[in-house]
């Protein structure tokens, strides 16, 4: 990712408003407000204040001390003590008075002098894509390097082994180079991963590397690539060959596995991701012909002089903001480096704090706690606060949310109940990637052997492998022994989202779950006769929809793609007959096979080179969204040979989210072709994840994604049809897909 130059920070105070409460020394506090006030300084400390005694603590735990210690606290005196021994032994800087009265003087900072504040590229999650870094202090190690990625479901049950080769080009770089691969499934952690990095041969000759490993049966992607951890060295540089990635099949022989050509990694193409922890433009890429060819991979400058970002801190700078109850609080988001180090004076009530997490109950097993599932609602409200990349075109009082997430959480008396105070509080973000998880449930997602979809404002069964017991065109009229509509309005009120697709969102949670578990479904057949039936979530992937094969010719001239189930080498086989064609027609109400299909159909279509930046990662400098500006990107595609002079119809609809709305966002922006059927789903951008004390896992957008002009709203709108058209119970019964039909049509 690449920098767009200096954004000034004014060298003032930080000063945030939010309404007190203005309660008197000796009034009696509802113990809401309490939680309300330590929630408000929490956030703010556990992710901006940068001395160094705060990155020793365990902020989940934390958080339920915390809420715990502030529960107790019967007047603002109290309330004012107890967020005083909470938060005093992290370190100066950290104050918190009554309202009315004068905070003290800033210790003063020495001109010139080496100082410490927190920078973020987004949420960070440990994943590469968002990072959060102090300057200063030594962060994570930095890495360039080149990924690419395949679906992983072709090769459930299977063996793989990736291949490739490794040079030194610097002697700074004998040590930190890997080949790696990664497996991903439905949730977190990684199904699988490993890095050659410490097996590498400590020379600059060429070494070839290996890492096999058969793939779980729940495996969604397949990444992998080329890692050069950055020394602190001038000008490091590596060179990566041509991977090789096989499958061995049930003769015990290896087949090879078509991956796309490494040396597209030296242009502007999607095919290989470039990057890593550090901004793309100090990283350059060149394909070299000698030894066979190779990817030469080069960082200039040196790494340990590199910041996420350039926006130098600023002395004294400090976030100002009322707290409720009668109080306020003021926090250092710049200390010197003096200032930042652990003080001696705190070293024992920072021992003894330390010794009073550890010695917490696990929170993961404390839901029963009033206490964990307040705090869960307190780490939450505050990423969101903190970090959500929309709040300028999502309007809502997220200070309301938070004493209402606080009181549903008292009453939340399972994890089940738990799970769904959470969900609620995602809903006013309107933000479709939402997602939360238990962690504490081991058994892998599975799909049950039915498919559901919203259909004319009723769930209905839209494919079936059961079909004795579900048929297609089946109306769903009660589950799990609640009659509909009230099922499904219980569902659509936890489902984040737009409007229009909160019924699409609310269908992931039935059409997919914890293996083994099941649902009862009262289904109504064409004859109005209703049946209770009962399925399981056993299937390694939902029944497909009855559709054309991936690649077909649908009419003379007329030809069809599905990037649903559309790898690279099907289209490339097919691509002369596409350029051909008098129409295609591209389904995209799915989410997309091969990211390399993605970015080549566009490329296809395109009659000119595009460097749209239409996603943004923001650069956050402090507290209630303060940002530095963004990184700037996008898919900058160079159109592709042979173009394709085709009529392009595109079939959308609800499915249509994230990856498959950039194949829209390039659609309807840059006039690629018609758009047949309804509005997409309105979300799109990288997700980023946090854990909450009690053990749920949060999925949400972590950057913005507008309009190829830069600027304009496309979260929570999404890419509407030009022409409307909705599937209808009879069709479905019937056979037919009234969207393919509706586009056949055009194409006459």
């Amino acid at each position: 990712m690449r920098t767009i130059g200096r954004i000034a920070i004014p060298a003032l105070f930080a000063v945030f408003a939010f309404s007190a409460a203005g309660a008197s020394p000796d009034t009696p506090s509802p113990a809401h407000e309490q939680t309300v006030a330590f929630a408000r300084l929490y956030g703010v400390v556990r992710y901006f204040y940068p001395g160094d005694a705060a990155q020793q603590i365990d902020w989940n735990r934390f958080a339920v001390a915390g809420v715990g210690d502030v529960q107790q606290a019967r007047s603002r005196t109290e309330l004012q003590k107890a967020l005083t021994s909470l938060f005093d032994p992290l370190g100066t800087g950290i104050d918190i008075a009554a309202d009315g009265t004068a905070f003290p003087p800033l210790p003063p900072s020495a001109p010139g002098g080496r100082l410490v504040a927190w920078h973020y590229l987004g949420f960070p999650h440990g994943n590469g894509t968002y990072q959060g870094q102090r300057t200063d202090r030594a962060g994570a190690p930095r890495f360039s390097g080149v990924t690419s990625q395949l679906d992983a479901r072709a090769f459930r049950g299977k063996t793989i082994r990736l291949r490739g080769g490794i040079k030194a080009l610097d002697a700074s770089t004998t040590k930190g180079l890997g080949l790696w691969l990664r497996i991903d499934g439905p949730g977190k952690p990684a199904l699988f991963f490993e890095n050659t990095n410490t097996r590498q041969q400590h020379d600059m000759g060429w070494h070839s590397y290996e890492i096999s490993t058969p793939v779980d049966a729940g495996a969604s992607s397949l990444a992998f690539g080329f890692t050069m951890t950055l020394p602190q060295a001038a000008d490091p540089a590596a060179a990566f060959r041509q991977p090789v990635l096989e499958e061995r099949d049930e003769h015990g022989a290896w087949k090879p596995v078509v991956l796309p050509d490494l040396k597209l990694a030296e242009q502007p193409s999607r095919a290989w991701f470039r990057g890593g922890n550090t901004s793309d433009d100090k990283t350059t890429y060149t394909w070299q012909r000698d030894d066979g060819g190779y990817l030469a991979i080069e960082h200039h400058g040196n790494a340990g002089d590199n910041a996420l970002f350039d926006a130098p801190p600023v002395p004294g700078k400090v976030a100002e903001f009322e707290l409720g109850d009668g109080l306020k609080a003021r926090v250092a988001l710049t200390l010197t480096d003096a200032q930042a180090q652990p003080s001696p004076q705190r070293a024992v009530s920072l021992a003894a704090l330390k010794t009073r997490l550890g010695a917490m109950p696990d929170p993961k097993t404390a839901v029963s706690s009033t206490a964990a599932r307040e705090a869960d609602v307190v780490v939450a409200w505050n990423v969101f606060r903190h970090f959500f990349p929309y709040w300028d075109v999502i309007h809502v009082d997220w200070e309301r949310e938070l004493p209402q997430a606080l009181a549903d959480a008292d009453k939340a008396t399972s994890r089940t109940a738990q799970k769904k105070v959470l969900q609620r509080l995602q809903v006013p973000l309107e933000d479709a990637h939402g997602t939360v998880f238990d962690t504490s449930i081991k058994n892998k997602s599975a799909a049950l052997p039915i498919v559901l979809a919203p259909v004319e404002h009723r769930w209905v069964v839209v494919a079936s492998t059961v079909p004795d017991r579900a048929c297609i065109g089946d109306v769903v009229t009660s589950m799990d022994g609640t009659p509909m509509p009230q099922a499904a309005n219980d569902l659509e009120a936890l489902a984040s989202g737009q409007s229009s697709s909160r019924s699409w969102k609310a269908l992931q949670t039935i059409n997919s779950g914890p293996s083994g578990e099941s649902r009862s479904f009262g289904l109504q057949r064409a004859d109005g006769s209703i049946r209770t039936e009962t399925f399981a979530y056993t299937e390694a992937t939902p029944p497909p929809q009855k559709r054309p094969a991936p690649v077909a010719e649908l009419q003379p001239g007329v030809w069809y793609v599905d990037v649903a189930r559309t790898d690279m080498a099907m289209f490339s086989a097919n691509i002369a007959n596409l350029a051909n064609a008098h129409a295609v027609i591209y389904d995209v109400r799915g989410y997309p096979k091969d990211f390399n299909v993605s970015s080549t159909i566009p490329a296809h279509l395109l009659d000119h080179a595009e460097d749209a930046k239409w996603m943004h990662v923001p650069r956050y400098v402090g507290p209630f969204g303060k940002l530095a500006g963004y990184n700037d990107l996008g898919w900058d595609i160079q159109p592709a040979p042979p173009r394709f002079s085709s009529r392009a119809i595109f079939l959308a609809d609800g499915g249509t989210i994230s990856q498959a709305e950039s194949i829209m966002g390039y659609v309807q922006d840059d006039k690629l072709g018609m758009i047949v059927g309804s509005t997409t789903r309105g979300v799109n951008g990288n997700v980023t994840a946090f854990t909450v004390p009690s053990g749920f896992g949060v999925y949400f957008t972590g950057l913005k994604v507008t309009h190829h002009d830069g600027t304009s709203r496309y979260h929570a709108l999404g890419t509407p049809a030009d022409v409307v058209v909705q599937p209808t119970i009879a069709g479905i019964r019937a056979g037919r897909d009234e969207v393919l039909e509706a586009a056949l049509k055009l194409t006459r």
